[in-house]
């Protein structure tokens, strides 16, 4: 039972770890936070997998949950600044215990 409820509380601070992430980069809309947040969290009941990929030379990242189509394309104003939030977002996600793959 005790092992039961470490892996929830975990897992809920892995999902506050990622919201927080989410809400706070600047360049990311709030309703664009929310939906990425939300495919997050579902994949987690799914394959448990999620695609991500950084477009060379550009500050495009994109994150697609249990697939890579219908991936969510967020761009930032500098690449420096993408490279900070994905390295962040990929460890989260991680610590979630989802699969992450480079696949862009």
């Amino acid at each position: 039972m005790h092992e039961e409820e470490f892996h929830q509380k975990n897992k809920l601070h892995g999902e506050q770890k990622l919201w927080a992430l989410l809400d706070s980069a600047r360049e990311i809309p709030q309703q664009t936070a929310l939906f990425v947040y939300s495919a997050v969290k579902q994949s987690g009941y799914g394959k448990r997998q999620v695609f991500v990929g950084r477009v060379y030379d550009s500050c495009v990242y994109h994150i697609g949950c249990d697939t890579i189509e219908n991936a969510f394309k967020l761009k930032f104003s500098t690449p420096d600044e993408r490279n900070k939030f994905a390295n962040s977002f990929e460890t989260a996600c991680i610590e979630q215990g989802l699969s992450v793959h480079q696949s862009f």
